[in-house]
């Protein structure tokens, strides 16, 4: 295939990409322009999560988003959520953040699912702001009630449940018991149709059970803490503490004291194991259980855990928690006859805040019999009095609480019917867009496939011409082996001969060898150390007297496993005979060396002849020996990704004078021969 053919499948499978993506965008519906980028969507979780964990990198991630958003949209994505870290925080410049100026912006624009997901997301923050920072449960409705509704139309509706959780709570916040269970219900509601995960459900079980609690419906409290337990190991850990003390209440309200003792205990165990002994939540499961000791008939107990939540709460000046200790310590001196306690506590005690009406209940009962024992029947009648009303306003809030789950079923039936509706049409706009799909990925394919068919085939017959032209240089290459190692020998032999039978046999045996080897490009390293010892025979008489040949290797069987390059070993031997020991009087000495490693396997060849140097070379000498190594080692090189090494150096004598020449061979084991290509 050539450049021009393959350029053209290339563009052809560029277009039907482009054809393909914006027919899948026109069957999607995507609304173009108003989208985040993919890195802003992944960074804005990464901060969600992270203050979701009170997390202290937030004001660093929140700055640098701010200074490298795109546009103005993207800034308020930021900006909004500093304000709810702000809220989440109580920083103390939360009053001055801009929800005024961030409103009007959005609400400026042309409404789409992000802008309403934005303006849903800072409505919530600002409904948290009222309720915790300044305590005005109307505007924090008001604000929730207005994000619930933006968020419906939103591109981050999975976000509803929270809205309907923080209205809920604030429901509680204003005593409206009835409306709170109704927006939790709501959340679940929510939670369950969005598929949202299980641990959401555990958190918004826990406060429905609480708002159970306060209405008095026990049985539907007790149903909704059980779902929340069998959950518990998906709420984080703050969240788990908060349930153990809501539900260990559960217990003490329904005067099962011994099982609120031991859900308490088992607060104070999760406390300890995660270090948690001096914690704002280790006091308030103290003072819970010196209440229920308190009811058990466990006193001195409950007056101890009872001195150390007092004195932790005063330092911190928690007016709830100090009405709490006190009405404690009210039932203390009651259970010991001490009315002088009991009256030093209420004269000395100062409240400023709204206390639950759970609590106002324990403190009212302690009270009725405080004033039976002194006498004072007139407040004793008042105390019952008000707990009658209680109670009547509670059956009245549960009556109301009754009517409303009623309407918001109907309500939630009706929902869930448009839902199904919208499910059906969006099933239609999917499986348009799934056929497209289908029909583009399997053209997509067929043209890539094709392309790299053909660009396997023109490889393959590149590869095919190019092995069988290296194979025709090799071949010439080493068809100059074997005369030129005849002609040398005989030439030789010619110029010594004295007729001596044995060394005639001697080069018949080494001619006869060299036959056999040149047909064959690589053979054993034991065939080749063979050949070298025949050819030995023959030259010994050449060389002259005092030279000895040496070979260091290892067993045959070795030997054997490792392929080398035919005649390579000879012709080192060769050159050093001819190159290297002619010039040498006295002693004259080759050692051929072969150490096998795990990946190579290393052959020396050492002379202690002249040396080499290339300018007092014979000239008459043609250097074939030595092209054919290098040739045939670049010729292999150029096919395997482990290289053949060859490297020639001078020895020296400790007077710095040259004492002979060494050549060293490294040949990696494993080599793929370029001989056993097919190239048909």
């Amino acid at each position: 295939m050539n450049n021009a053919c393959v350029k053209y499948v290339l563009s052809a499978v560029a277009v039907l990409s482009s054809w393909w993506c914006a027919m899948m965008m026109t069957a999607c519906g995507r609304a173009p322009g108003d989208g985040r980028s993919a890195a802003l969507a992944a960074a804005l979780a990464a901060v969600d999560d992270s203050v979701a964990v009170n997390s202290p990198y937030v004001p660093g991630m929140i700055r640098k988003g701010l200074a490298g958003a795109a546009d103005s949209l993207d800034y308020y994505d930021w900006y909004i959520r500093y304000m709810r870290y702000c809220v989440q925080m109580e920083v103390p410049d939360s009053a001055d953040l801009r929800w005024s100026q961030t409103y009007g912006y959005l609400a400026g624009r042309e409404p789409s699912p992000r802008v309403n997901g934005m303006l849903g997301f800072m409505l919530n923050a600002q409904g948290s702001f009222y309720q915790k920072l300044h305590y005005e449960p109307a505007k924090a409705i008001a604000s929730y009630r207005a994000a619930y509704e933006r968020l419906s139309v939103s591109d981050v509706k999975h976000r509803l449940p929270d809205v309907c959780a923080n209205l809920g709570d604030a429901y509680v916040f204003a005593n409206d018991m009835p409306h709170a269970a109704m927006w939790y219900r709501r959340a679940l509601f929510l939670a369950d149709s969005l598929g949202l995960p299980e641990k959401d459900n555990a958190t918004l079980y826990m406060g429905l059970g609480r708002i159970y609690l306060n209405l008095g419906d026990f049985d539907l409290a007790l149903e909704c803490y059980k779902t929340a337990d069998a959950n518990l190991a998906l709420m984080p850990l703050n969240m788990q503490l908060y349930f153990l003390n809501n539900y260990g209440n559960y217990y003490y309200y329904t005067e099962d004291y011994g099982q609120a003792l031991a859900v308490f205990k088992r607060m104070r165990r999760m406390l300890a194991a995660n270090g948690m002994q001096d914690s704002y939540e280790a006091y308030l499961c103290k003072v819970n259980m010196a209440d229920v000791l308190l009811n058990l008939g466990r006193t001195a107990e409950a007056a101890r855990l009872l001195d150390d939540a007092y004195a932790y709460f005063r330092k911190i000046g928690d007016a709830t928690a100090l009405y709490y200790c006190h009405t404690i310590g009210i039932g203390l001196a009651l259970k010991a006859g001490d009315t002088g306690t009991v009256k030093r506590i209420l004269d000395s005690e100062r409240l400023n805040t709204t206390i639950d009406f759970n609590m106002v209940n324990i403190r009212n009962r302690y009270l009725r019999e405080y004033f039976v024992r002194k006498g004072d029947y007139r407040n004793a009648y008042r105390m019952l009095d008000e707990g009658v009303r209680r109670n009547d306003s509670l059956k009245h809030n549960i009556a109301n609480m009754r009517a409303s789950e009623i309407m918001m079923r109907y309500a939630q039936d009706t929902l869930k019917l448009h839902h199904q509706m919208e499910i059906q049409e969006k099933d239609a706009d999917i499986r348009t867009a799934h056929m497209w799909l289908y029909v583009g990925v399997l053209l997509i394919v067929v043209l890539a496939l094709l392309l790299l068919f053909g660009y396997t085939y023109a490889r393959k017959r590149r590869l095919q011409m190019h092995m069988q032209l290296m194979q025709t240089q090799l071949a010439n290459v080493r068809s100059r082996i074997s005369p030129h190692f005849i002609f040398n020998v005989l030439n030789n032999r010619m110029a010594s001969s004295s007729g001596d039978t044995d060394e005639l046999m001697a080069l018949v045996r080494l001619i006869r060898a060299n036959l056999n080897m040149s047909g064959k490009y690589y053979v054993s390293l034991k065939e080749e150390l063979d050949f070298v010892g025949y050819y030995i025979s023959v030259e010994r008489k050449i060389i002259g007297e005092g030279f000895v040949y040496e070979v260091d290797a290892p067993a045959d069987d070795v030997l054997e496993a490792v392929m080398v390059p035919s005649m390579f070993i000879q012709i080192l031997v060769e050159n050093s005979i001819k190159h290297g020991l002619k010039r040498r009087e006295g002693t004259k000495r080759i050692r051929v060396a072969v150490a096998k490693g795990d990946a190579d396997c290393t052959i020396t060849v050492t002379d202690n002849g002249t040396g080499f140097d290339i300018r007092r070379s014979d000239p008459s000498s043609t250097k074939t020996g030595m092209k054919v190594i290098r040739n045939t080692i670049n010729i292999i090189n150029h096919e395997n990704k482990r290289k053949i090494r060859l490297g020639v150096r001078n020895l020296e004598a400790a007077d710095g004078s040259i004492a002979g020449c060494e050549v060293k061979l490294v040949m990696p084991l494993g080599l793929k021969s370029v001989y056993n290509v097919n190239t048909r």
